[in-house]
């Protein structure tokens, strides 16, 4: 597994929240295995699961793009790296 990081700015917390449910359809045709968001008092942190660090790299490039067009927010630091461990 393989893991990503993102932090966002955000203008409008609703309409990110909006924009990350159009885009979910998108992640998990990208074989996403899991997202969690967070928001804090300048933005949001999403951390995201993928199968391997090559669907992860298609699949975030095109999401940012939409994401940074539709939600008029934008990355502002990231982190990826393959998973050591996950507990469930």
């Amino acid at each position: 597994m393989f893991a990503t990081f993102t932090d966002w700015t955000i203008k409008d917390s609703e309409e990110f929240s909006e924009t990350a449910k159009g885009i979910w359809p998108s992640m998990k045709a990208a074989d996403k295995l899991s997202m969690h968001c967070q928001k804090n008092d300048t933005g949001a942190h999403i951390m995201t699961m993928w199968p391997d660090a090559e669907t992860a790299q298609i699949a975030t490039e095109a999401i940012t793009a939409k994401g940074t067009s539709q939600a008029g927010s934008k990355t502002v630091s990231g982190a990826k790296g393959a998973a050591l461990a996950e507990f469930d």
